[in-house]
């Protein structure tokens, strides 16, 4: 029987340290506005404002295997220290834009200005099927190296896009990389990665008043809260007492999406609850997007 991996990039459990207090406070209250849940234990992502060899001292042993950015104690320079090419990047550039900040990028693929494969997947809104690393290093020195990886899509229709050194090609034996919705054993090669829908719910709460098109901006706001730059979401949830609400078709044929009706919810339940209904893993948390707005986001 076909038995399914995903590997999903996705984190938002931020722990956030340092000397500066005042800048550790802004940079709290930036990522808490977004909907990431601010922690003092069990991290997926550590930003330390310190110096580097104290960052690396104090949190690399325990740590290693996480996000860990170091942002200078002024506030002038961004530094993903790990994992730079599996998120680190992403999140220290929406951090360095928000304060006005230099990025440091050390990999090849970052000092190239190219978005690595497990980049290139997380801004896509896509999982990657039986994560190998010899693979997924093979291609990223490919893209450096030749400029190029090949993209086929395979019963795949929804939205992508193709960033600098991603280009389409007609024949599957040809690619790189398949974006595909299935996949099973006879399908897979040991020389192809394939990139599958990660399964994005956008939860959504509103007002029955509120236009078409501040929905519209308020589930994008969502997506790019969590670095996501596809315009297209997987699942859209939401209480059953709007199923006839015209504007929800519309919103789904703009963001590629199917809708998930909750019934039963009461409400003034949060956003929040209408994913851990159906047992959604939530990554952000309930966030007024816009006035009667309110949405959260969750993989699956």
């Amino acid at each position: 029987m076909f038995l399914k991996i995903l590997y999903a990039l996705y984190v938002s459990r931020i722990l956030v340290n340092g000397i500066n207090k005042d800048l550790v406070k802004q940079i709290k209250g930036l990522f808490n506005e977004l909907g990431y849940s601010i922690v003092d234990n069990d991290p997926d992502i550590i930003i330390s404002v310190n110096s580097i060899n104290n960052t690396i001292r104090k949190y690399f042993p325990k740590f290693h295997n996480k996000i860990i950015i170091n942002v200078v104690q002024d506030g002038s320079s961004v530094i993903p220290l790990t994992k730079e090419h599996l998120g680190g990047s992403l999140i220290s550039s929406f951090l360095a834009d928000s304060l006005g900040a230099n990025l440091v990028l050390t990999t090849s693929t970052g000092v190239k200005g190219l978005y690595s494969v497990e980049e290139f997947s997380w801004l896509n809104g896509f999982s990657i099927h039986n994560y190998d690393h010899k693979i997924v290093n093979s291609l990223n020195k490919k893209l450096v190296t030749e400029g190029k990886v090949s993209v086929y899509l395979d019963s795949y229709e929804g939205n992508y896009i193709l960033y600098d050194g991603y280009s389409l090609v007609d024949h599957k034996a040809t690619a790189d990389l398949v974006i595909s919705r299935h996949v099973d054993n006879t399908e897979e090669s040991s020389d192809k990665l394939y990139l599958m829908p990660a399964g994005i719910y956008v939860g959504i709460k509103y007002l029955e008043s509120t236009p078409l098109d501040v929905l519209v901006y308020s589930l994008k706001m969502t997506l790019k809260s969590l670095y996501i730059l596809n315009d297209r979401i997987d699942y859209i949830v939401i209480s059953s007492s709007f199923k006839d609400d015209r504007k929800l078709n519309q919103l789904s044929k703009y963001y590629y999406s199917n809708i998930i009706y909750v019934s039963d919810v009461d409400e003034l339940c949060s956003c929040e609850t209408l994913l851990k209904e159906l047992q959604v893993k939530v990554l952000l948390r309930d966030v007024r997007r816009a006035f009667g707005v309110i949405t959260c986001l969750g993989v699956k």
